[in-house]
């Protein structure tokens, strides 16, 4: 796959954020059509991210070392190491293994760089809960991003991988797979004065969407609806330290095209991981189950199932205006509208044209792939749910802030987040601009932004996990994964039910 072309529209980006302000913008866009770039405004730096046929992963191009390497990270809000392929990994020097595990998308040779130092030998290996992983060297080099230039950062040197992608982990240092906590990412941006906060904010825009955002050190009052919200992150709870986004969740309903609304919710709060690296949204079974009777769902997600829950496509034109319903910390919390196809998801053709056998006894004809499933142990909100939400992560407060995300803006008006100050609750547009609305979006509803954003591009990628220090994947990929992963690679990425092809 061909990498991410520069953007050159830096003028463009120019009126949103002040020259004393320190934000770094980084944009991302579609895999499929793989547009990347990086952009700078004063003070605040962006890059371009991509996002697949699914809408599961989101890439960034970044550099690194000196003369700087083009490289692209899988954006991942669930784990907090930077890593990438070394140029000699196996699964890249090995055409059985990339006929399983896709082509490698980018590398880094360490021998092409005059910056780059060893940290440690044999010291690095994360494990996702689906078995992939990676397992290398801690190192450090250089690496640029969205016009930021991070000096001497540690990073895992994959030399054997089972995903064919590095991975950009922006999540609190002490989830890092390391034995001995190290400063992250976030943590260098901040001791290198790039921004005045431990805090960035995300905008995936909708399924269609080419380009969206990711703003280091502030938030952009132009990508989100309303008032932003905030709520307080939960920390660990047999360590009582902060290692996931994890928020709670106090109601889940659905909304139908006449107002009607269906309580999922249960007594007590759930605590669920907002995680840009798991492509769909995992509730308790007590929930999802529920939820499927009462769309008649088909749940093949089994011992030896496709790993797919199946619906009927007809929701999709007969409830063009239902939403699921999430609200966090209470009633006064923030809430945010899923509208049906943005969890309701036509690939599943897509899917069997690169070999998935659909069950035979489905209970209708023209069959779509829910982009909600159940889980046990932990609940994640991945990309199905954060397309439609603008969610501003501050590490420093251990606070985060939400608002419906205003779809397909073009506009940006950034404001830089301080640790003092911690995330200003600001009010974005006051409805969705209509004629700029996907099929995708929400009726009624638009917004406009202030901040520097990160792209990223879409692929799939680990999921967050709840125990541990590496980031996890959902579930265990389907057992038609390695019929599919040669024509996937070749360009045409599909992520879900927790297959993330890279």
């Amino acid at each position: 796959m061909k990498l991410l072309q520069p953007l050159l529209a830096v003028s463009a980006l120019a009126t949103g954020v002040r020259a004393s302000q320190k934000v770094v913008p980084v944009p991302f866009s579609r895999q499929a059509e793989r547009r990347t770039g990086l952009r700078r405004r004063a003070g605040t730096f962006s890059q371009e991210l991509n996002n697949n046929l699914t809408g599961g992963g989101y890439y960034a191009q970044v550099t690194v070392g000196t003369p700087p390497q083009p490289v692209n990270l899988i954006l991942d809000t669930g784990s907090s190491d930077v890593w990438v392929l070394d140029s000699r990994a196996n699964l890249c020097n090995s055409e059985a293994l990339q006929l399983y595990y896709g082509d490698c998308l980018a590398t880094y040779d360490p021998s092409q760089s005059s910056t780059y130092s060893l940290v440690s030998d044999d010291s690095f290996s994360i494990q996702y809960v689906d078995g992939s992983g990676a397992e290398g060297n801690y190192i450090k080099d250089n690496l640029s991003i969205g016009g930021a230039n991070i000096t001497a950062l540690q990073m895992g040197l994959a030399e054997n991988s089972t995903i064919n992608s590095g991975l950009l982990g922006v999540g609190f240092s002490a989830n890092v797979a390391a034995t001995k906590q190290y400063p992250n990412i976030i943590d260098m941006f901040m001791q290198q004065d790039l921004i005045a906060s431990e805090a960035y904010s995300l905008y995936l825009d909708d399924l269609h969407a080419e380009t969206g955002t990711i703003l280091f050190g502030g938030l952009d009052t132009a990508k989100f609806i309303g008032e932003l919200k905030a709520v307080p992150i939960q920390p660990d709870a047999e360590t009582g330290t902060y290692s996931s986004f994890t928020v709670a969740l106090s109601s889940f309903t659905t909304t139908a095209d006449n107002g009607t609304v269906a309580n999922y919710t249960r007594a007590a709060a759930i605590p669920v991981i907002l995680d840009s690296g798991t492509t769909l949204t995992y509730l308790p079974s007590s929930i999802a189950d529920r939820v499927f009777d009462a769309f008649g769902a088909y749940d093949d997600t089994s011992s030896g199932g496709t790993g797919l829950v199946y619906v009927d496509c007809g929701y999709l034109s007969d409830s063009k205006n239902l939403t699921f319903d999430f609200q966090f910390g209470g009633t006064d919390g923030p809430l945010i509208r899923v509208p049906i196809d943005e969890m309701i998801l036509d690939n599943v053709d897509s899917y069997t044209g690169l070999g998935l056998q659909v069950p035979d006894d489905l209970p209708f004809d023209n069959a779509c792939s829910f982009g909600l499933q159940a889980n046990q142990g932990y609940y994640l909100l991945g990309d199905t749910f954060l397309r439609s939400a603008y969610v501003v992560y501050d590490l420093s407060n251990k606070t985060i802030a939400m608002a419906p995300a205003n779809l397909n803006s073009t506009d940006t008006h950034v404001v830089e987040i301080t640790k003092e100050s911690g995330i200003p609750l600001l009010s974005g547009v006051a409805s969705q601009v209509t004629a700029e609305q996907t099929a995708t979006g929400l009726p009624g509803i638009s917004g406009n932004s202030a901040l520097p954003t990160v792209t990223v591009t879409s692929t799939g990628s680990p999921s967050a996990s709840s125990t541990g220090n590496a980031a996890a994947r959902a579930v265990p990929a389907p057992n038609w994964e390695a019929a599919a992963v040669a024509t996937i690679a070749a360009g045409f990425g599909l992520v879900g039910a927790g297959l993330i092809l890279l």
